[in-house]
């Protein structure tokens, strides 16, 4: 139990009212006991300088002893009178006064010195609890007045306190035992249930979330809990779609080139044409693998965080331009053109050539694959504060609203029915963002039905 944490908070609450009981109750006891004991001193010294005075002038009168004895039972105390060497020379001293009686002590001779002395015997085993008060007299030969009144009222007193501490000591662990047991459940259940929950989760139960989601800081681990395990279940999520998805897109290409070679091996294909064709099919569907290795490469870089952007000062008139030529012949099937315009004063661009035109491969292949035959694609630069916008847009059928947000995410079709063995792998806007985002520059889209599709991505200026 002691182990558990509900065990320590139980059994700290317990000690922490006991100390803190029994420590008052010591401290009460000692300073009302010594409180009692001082005032009583100080009133019998007071007292004890008029017997004195009293004693000293009747001392010879022969009616002392009766005049003590009288004031003693007025006062409550033994009152006599004795010499230096502590022999009773008037009244009746108690029985073991004369057996304790400090002879020669420094106490005996300050106070044949003119000083008074007081003895205080009050411990709880003292065998007589008093207090002893003594003043010299004015006589020959020299005397002292000495006061005995017992204080057995106080040690009494003192009793009482230890019992009323006794039933507070026992009272106040009954009400640790609740409150510390209340105080610990309501802690320890919170933490039980996310330990719970995550020992569900680590064993594969992916919907296990906690029930401990209060307002105070258990509340809050609780909160970043289910926080975490929804961010696990959506990266595991990703994860087997992930897999599913790259597993399609090989299985595709791969089943397509085994099918033809098997044809070629048994000699389907006779004719040189078709030879060509199924060779010609063979090597496209290659590439298409081997494009989509390079994107998952990519991709793994990105995540990892080890693709190297290697940035420099770009005139984006003259790169812009060269793309265009090069998208040329590409286009060319269906009559496509490309149109780029870029303002006399576009400041040049700090961007990493090869990974900048890995973006704009990426953004003029897909317009060229929704654009009609014969429109344009349009290619537009404008200045901003401290970066560069540059638009790829295009005149085709545009995304439907639907598609949009989730168009950026690896291997998301618009048109799902639309075969990718003309070039698109799903991966090419997901690794555009991740190029633009790395090269310090942001992306967007714009597009409505009917009207085509504008992606936009800005570049710090050099």
């Amino acid at each position: 139990m002691i182990r558990s944490i509900f065990g320590r908070l139980f059994i700290s609450y317990i000690v922490v009212i006991l100390l803190t009981t029994v420590t008052l109750g010591a401290l009460m006891t000692y300073l009302i006991r010594g409180h009692v004991i001082e005032s009583k001193r100080i009133e019998m010294l007071a007292k004890s300088q008029t017997i004195a005075a009293a004693a000293g002038r009747a001392l010879n009168s022969g009616r002392v002893p009766d005049r003590l004895e009288v004031i003693g039972d007025l006062l409550g105390a033994k009152i006599w009178v004795a010499d230096r060497q502590g022999r009773v020379i008037a009244g009746e001293a108690p029985p073991r006064w004369s057996r304790s009686f400090p002879e020669g002590s420094q106490q005996i001779e300050a106070l044949f010195n003119g000083i008074p002395q007081s003895w205080v015997n009050s411990g709880r085993r003292a065998p007589d609890p008093s207090i002893i008060v003594a003043v010299p007299v004015a006589s020959t030969p020299p005397a002292a007045v000495f006061l005995y009144t017992p204080i057995i009222g106080v040690n009494q007193a003192a009793g009482a306190i230890d019992r009323l501490l006794l039933l507070c000591l026992l009272a106040g662990t009954l009400a640790a035992a609740l409150f510390g047991l209340f105080i610990s459940r309501s802690l320890t259940r919170p933490i039980a249930d996310i330990s719970r929950a995550a020992a569900c989760f680590a064993a594969g139960d992916y919907a296990s979330r906690t029930g401990a989601t209060g307002s105070d800081e258990i509340g809050g681990l609780g909160r970043t809990f289910n926080s975490m395990a929804d961010a696990l279940t959506k990266i595991e999520q990703n994860r087997r779609e992930f897999l599913a998805n790259v597993s399609h897109e090989l299985k595709t290409p791969i089943a397509s080139i085994q099918a033809l070679a098997e044809a070629l091996a048994d000699g389907v294909a006779t004719g040189r044409e078709q030879q060509q064709r199924y060779l010609s099919t063979i090597v496209g569907e290659s590439r298409r693998i081997d494009r989509i290795i390079h994107d998952l490469l990519d991709l793994a870089q990105f995540e990892a965080g080890e693709m190297a952007i290697v940035a420099e000062k770009l005139d984006l008139a003259a790169f812009l331009s060269g793309e265009a030529a090069k998208h040329g012949p590409l286009l060319a099937e269906k009559n496509l053109t490309v149109r780029v315009d870029v303002p006399e004063n576009t400041p040049p661009v700090l961007a990493d050539p090869v990974r900048l035109a890995q973006v704009l491969d990426n953004l003029i292949s897909n317009a060229g694959r929704y654009s009609p035959a014969g429109a344009a694609i349009d290619i537009g630069v404008r200045p901003l504060a401290g970066k560069v916008a540059v638009a790829v847009a295009d005149h085709g059928s545009g995304i439907p609203l639907e598609d949009q947000p989730y168009i950026w995410d690896r291997f998301y079709r618009v048109d799902k029915s639309r075969s990718r063995s003309g070039g698109g792998t799903g991966l090419g806007l997901a690794i555009t963002k991740r190029l633009v985002a790395s090269m310090g520059g942001s992306i967007s889209l714009a597009s409505a039905p009917g009207e085509g599709t504008t992606v936009t991505f800005t570049l710090p200026t050099a």
